[in-house]
């Protein structure tokens, strides 16, 4: 049976899966076979290490008078076969002549080794995208779904980019070339996609979500184009995102002799404005981190400037920051349908609630508090 053995090779490089998996979806496929070709009881594969020959056989318990023969047989039979060793009550592995089981039998056990192969195929897909959820993946768009969701063809398995991570303005053919961030990997993308999800039926599991919206994406595109980010000494500590509109990043540096904000942007927007692209047009603040909260909400919130920015604890003991602009920069401070306002809360929201107050309506609050001591 060398030929098992090569199927096993080959299997084993061709689909990714260990050897284990192909030798375990063999055994069930023969014990298949075996049992379309009428054989019960207890069956046993053995398979040697290098897979190039098998045999299968009924374990059998020895007894003085048979009365089940798939499950007993008798001592006397058993010392014929195995010597005169064996003692009553002992388990004895009856071969089964493999040429008995027949051209029928043999077809069952290639569909059950098939099916099982294609489990563990599966199985090794998912697992091995499971490791990569976190990085960025192209593919090249397959379909495009009544729903809107985009099918990606990522090789030996496919990518859905839904409808709601894509950046609103983008369009896809078939054939475009996408990147995009590996978001998650499921077997079953009803169950995932709640929203009248796109039927995928013939596209075979697991899939692989992808997003063009996660904040990760834009990090994951710096760390993978500018060096400093790659190398870890330029560290990324918060993204937030309007996808396709406007982007904020805090970052820090490692070292006190790098500028972590034009290293970022490079010269001339030279190393920011190839993300700026891959997004659409996206457009990205770079701001230096701070650990001051006042501080870092001032610098977010720019282009407005920022006369006053203070943190207090409000009644339930949350920390805020009431931040003081100018009257003619406060819709500057909001920024246009108030995306400045939203990039910094997402961008800080997770530390601060943030408070954004015109200069007339604070001086008249200080005139109230001074009235009031008098």
């Amino acid at each position: 049976m060398e030929s098992l053995g090569k199927t096993v090779e080959l299997l084993c490089r061709e689909k990714g899966i260990s050897k284990e998996d192909v030798v375990k979806a063999v055994k069930v496929g023969i014990i298949n076979a075996a049992r379309k070709a009428g054989y019960k009881g207890h069956l046993v594969v053995k398979i040697d290490e290098d897979g190039k020959d098998f045999g299968i056989f009924q374990e059998k318990t020895v007894v003085e008078d048979v009365k089940d023969i798939d499950y007993e047989i008798s001592l006397e039979e058993a010392k014929e076969l195995f010597g005169d060793s064996v003692k009553l009550g002992d388990k004895v592995l009856v071969e089964i002549k493999t040429e008995e089981l027949g051209r029928i039998a043999a077809k069952a056990a290639a569909q059950v080794i098939h099916e099982k192969i294609s489990e563990a195929e599966r199985k090794a897909l998912y697992d091995y995208f499971k490791e990569k959820v976190g990085d960025i993946i192209s593919g090249t768009v397959k379909e495009i779904k009544r729903n809107g969701d985009v099918i990606l063809d990522l090789g030996r398995i496919v990518g859905i980019l839904p409808k709601e991570e894509q950046i609103s303005k983008e369009k896809y053919r078939i054939g475009d070339r996408v990147r995009a961030y590996i978001y998650d990997v499921v077997f079953d993308y009803k169950r995932y996609n709640r929203r009248k999800p796109s039927k995928i039926d013939d596209y075979p599991p697991p899939y692989v979500i992808l997003s063009r919206t996660h904040p990760k994406f834009l990090k994951r595109l710096m760390e993978i184009e500018i060096p400093e980010v790659a190398d870890g000494l330029v560290e990324i500590k918060a993204v937030a995102r309007e996808p396709g509109i406007r982007a904020k990043v805090a970052v820090d540096s490692k070292e006190e002799y790098i500028d972590p904000v034009g290293a970022c942007i490079g010269v001339k927007g030279s190393r920011i404005l190839p993300i700026s692209r891959e997004l659409s047009g996206e457009k990205i603040e770079i701001i230096r981190w701070t650990d001051d909260v006042a501080e870092l909400v001032a610098r977010v919130l720019s282009p407005a400037k920022v006369l006053q920015s203070e943190s207090y604890e409000d009644e339930n003991g949350e920390l805020r920051v009431e931040v003081v602009v100018p009257d003619d920069q406060l819709s500057l401070a909001i920024g246009k349908h108030g995306v400045n306002a939203r990039l910094a809360s997402k961008l800080v929201g997770q530390i601060v609630g943030i408070d954004i107050i015109k200069e007339s309506d604070f001086r008249k609050l200080e005139e109230l508090e001074a009235l009031e001591e008098e």
